[in-house]
């Protein structure tokens, strides 16, 4: 995923050494940035429990691996909800869950591109759950790998959503 960041002026070091309310606020932005760490620490948790079950030699541990290769994928995620959420508090600070008129229109629709990118985490810790139980039952697991590489697709797309809708925000 290409960063759209990389031209944007940054403050020597300083995000490093903020505390997350300084960084991120203590309203919706730190709110959306949260909710997404907590479906990534979740998909964590159950790709590890599905990386520990023992593989029946029937292609399971090659859907297997799939599942647990999204756990990289999402970690290169968090960088990109970070970078976001830090320059939402920076330049349009909310301390609410509300988003005010005036913030509204500069940043467009990119508090639900952020919530919808959390939900389709969740979405694939539900899919890695569900081939974690049909590893236990005996059964193939490739729709379940095939949906959690789904939904990581698609939380990307809608972060590079956000990503680009701040980038226009950010040159009009």
């Amino acid at each position: 995923m290409k960063n759209i960041f990389s031209r944007r002026e940054k403050s020597a070091g300083s995000s490093s050494r903020k505390g997350p309310d300084q960084q991120f606020g203590t309203g919706l932005w730190r709110h959306n940035r949260d909710r997404f760490i907590r479906a990534v620490d979740r998909y964590y948790t159950t790709s590890v429990a599905i990386h520990k079950l023992p593989s029946d030699g029937q292609g399971t541990s090659a859907d297997a691996n799939t599942i647990v290769d999204g756990t990289q994928r999402l970690n290169d995620l968090v960088p990109v909800v970070d970078e976001v959420t830090a320059w939402l508090h920076a330049h349009h600070p909310v301390t609410g869950q509300v988003v005010p008129s005036h913030t509204r229109n500069a940043v467009g629709d990119t508090p639900e591109l952020l919530t919808k990118a959390s939900s389709k985490v969740a979405e694939a810790v539900l899919a890695a759950s569900m081939a974690r139980t049909e590893i236990i039952a005996g059964r193939p697991i490739e729709p379940s790998a095939k949906a959690t590489e789904r939904f990581i697709s698609d939380a990307a797309q809608l972060l590079e959503r956000a990503q680009a809708a701040i980038d226009e925000g950010h040159e009009a």
